[in-house]
């Protein structure tokens, strides 16, 4: 609870800041004049907003009206309303017992308006309360339930609030780097949303982490910039808590005459708004800063701001001051005294700790009990959900046992004719299935004739070609003859030859085109299945493996290929090794299966 100050100052949220005082003044003649009904309520409500954390009496009174109206006219929404900001304006007088019961007392009426506007500024608030009296576990949930409902209606401003006051808690419980990403996500929508209060409001947070980190240089830097932005907004409040905020670090830097100075500045503000906790804790701080430099006031300072605290019955701040007349006293050597203040600093601390330690026993206490009644509540709920259920289960199942016998007689009948006329499908199929099969061995059997029939011609074809290529083969001695005969007459050997080279090539060509073309239609995929195989087969390979599977012999294949009867059979070793297969038969037997 050491940050409580800060904690007070940072919650003023949702107040209209922007409106002007010459607004608020307009609205207050108007509600004057305005009749009873739900505008008059929400009129009143701003001006109970507004005047919150500015003036608590004024701000009291409009929100003391906007309930008695609201009740009068049955307006659920006012009354919620009226309840939640008159918890916030007993927060900011340090009245937290009459904070926690308006704000308890409101939450009843929001969750019937289903105002989630509302109820995300409920948890907000609530929060604050919670985190002010030392619940922080509590305070982590209701602050993050508060940012899911602002993340669902859109609000980022009270959404980044949600984020910097969690940061709040973990830097006050020690936790200081998590704490600055709550900031940052803070900041980056305070940005985004050009919300310079809110930024204001995240530098004073980003500066007390650097103090935390005993960074002071970048602590005071962060309190200046937002005392800047705050003194252009003109917002005392918040002015003077950055002035008591760059005091402390002052202090902290052993610059006491600037603290002194500024600290001073910050007290009148206090006092005008009549802010005793603001004023208590700079007092405290002027006091420190006053005995550092051996200011006999500053004794005389820490004793009635001692009295102060007394009147306002704060322990903690009670506790605080008592700390501090401790360190004037050590410091001026007067040890008895110093001790007498530490030792009522220890009791009050101890007695707050049990205090805490007893309420947190109590609240888990009340908790679990809670629960279990909620669970017993939830298992007979169950239970009996269950049993209706199981009747209406039992109903539905006899209804459809009896609908399923009905069914079932039909289905029967139907079956047992559906049964007849399956029979009698099914010797039909049977004759059908007779008939495909004779004809699909009559067309295998004509397929294996017109088969048989092509590869005769083939056959035909390939003596044909033999002995055309034997009558060229004589042709060609002949001609070779009657170039010997002639070897004086160069035109003739010019001539002859040209007539052997054409006999030798287009027409052994042509020949071998022709026989291609007729194997190609009578084994289509030959080539394509042969190639699978061994794709780096040779043409004169692929030629003598098509008449291979002619069954023809190496003498025939020689005659048709005009090569000799030795390189033929080496081709076909080269076409067994590349087709990994040895002997003859073997070869000839593999390719006629292809």
């Amino acid at each position: 609870m050491k940050h409580l100050f800060l904690i007070l100052i940072l919650c003023t949220i949702q107040t209209h800041i922007f409106y002007g005082q010459k607004n608020f003044d307009n609205i207050t003649d108007e509600v004057s004049t305005m009749p009873d009904d739900t505008s008059k309520v929400n009129r009143l409500l701003l001006l109970g907003e507004h005047y919150c954390s500015r003036d608590n009496d004024k701000a009291l009174m409009f929100l003391q009206e906007a309930y008695t109206i609201s009740m009068n006219i049955d307006y659920p929404q006012g009354i919620g309303k009226s309840l939640m900001w008159q918890g916030r304006v007993y927060y900011y007088k340090s009245n937290f017992d009459l904070s926690n019961k308006y704000l308890d007392k409101a939450k009843k009426i929001l969750e019937t308006t289903d105002d989630i506007n509302a109820l995300s500024f409920w948890y907000m608030a609530k929060g604050a309360d919670m985190t002010v009296g030392g619940d922080y576990v509590r305070g982590i949930e209701v602050f993050k339930k508060s940012i899911e409902l602002s993340k669902k209606i859109g609000n980022k401003k009270r959404e980044s609030t949600g984020y910097y006051s969690i940061g709040e808690i973990l830097r006050d419980r020690g936790d200081v780097n998590k704490a600055m990403k709550y900031y940052e996500e803070a900041l980056s929508i305070k940005k985004e949303i050009s919300d310079t209060m809110g930024i204001a409001n995240v530098f004073s947070c980003l500066a007390y982490s650097f103090s935390s980190l005993g960074m002071l240089d970048s602590s005071l830097y962060y309190h200046k910039q937002a005392l800047k932005i705050r003194t252009e907004l003109k917002i005392d409040r918040h002015i003077a808590s950055s002035e008591m905020n760059i005091g402390e670090i002052l202090i902290k830097m052993g610059r006491y005459d600037e603290a002194i100075k500024i600290l001073k500045q910050a007290r009148p503000i206090f006092e005008s708004l009549n802010e005793m906790t603001g004023l208590i804790m700079v007092n405290l701080k002027l006091a420190e800063a006053m005995n550092c430099l051996a200011n006999p006031k500053a004794l005389e300072l820490a004793n009635r701001t001692l009295q102060m605290t007394k009147d306002i019955n704060n322990q903690y701040l009670l506790s605080v001051s008592y700390h501090k007349l401790s360190d004037i006293y050590a410091f001026r050597n007067d040890y008895k005294k110093a001790f007498e203040y530490q030792n009522k600093y220890r009791q009050i601390a101890d007695s707050l700790f049990n205090s805490e330690k007893d309420r947190m026993l109590e609240e888990l206490e009340i908790k679990f009990q809670t629960e279990k009644k909620d669970n017993k509540i939830h298992y007979l709920t169950i239970k009996n959900q269950t049993q209706r259920k199981n009747n209406i289960l039992l109903a539905i199942l006899i209804f459809f046992f009896a609908v399923g016998l009905i069914l079932l007689f039909f289905l029967l009948k139907a079956k047992s004719t559906a049964f007849k006329r399956q029979q009698q499908l099914r010797e039909q199929e049977h004759i059908i299935h007779l008939q495909e099969n004779k004809l699909a061995k009559q067309e295998k059997r004509l397929l294996s004739e017109q088969l048989e029939s092509k590869n005769r011609e083939l056959a035909s074809k390939a003596l044909e070609m033999i002995r055309m290529n034997e009558t060229i083969s004589d042709i060609i001695e002949k001609m070779e003859e009657l170039n010997s005969l002639a070897h004086e007459d160069t035109k003739i050997l010019s001539s002859v030859k040209e007539i052997i080279h054409d006999l030798e090539t287009n027409t052994k060509q042509n020949i071998w085109k022709e026989f291609d073309k007729i194997f190609k239609n009578i084994h289509s995929d030959f080539y394509a299945r042969l190639l699978e195989t061994s794709p780096d087969l040779t043409s004169t390979e692929i030629k003598t493996a098509a008449l291979l599977k002619l069954n023809l012999s190496t003498k025939e294949i020689a005659a048709i290929t005009f090569k000799s009867e030795g390189g033929i059979k080496t081709t076909r070793y080269r076409l067994r090794k590349k087709l990994g297969l040895s002997g003859d038969d073997k070869l000839v037997a593999f390719l006629m299966q292809i």
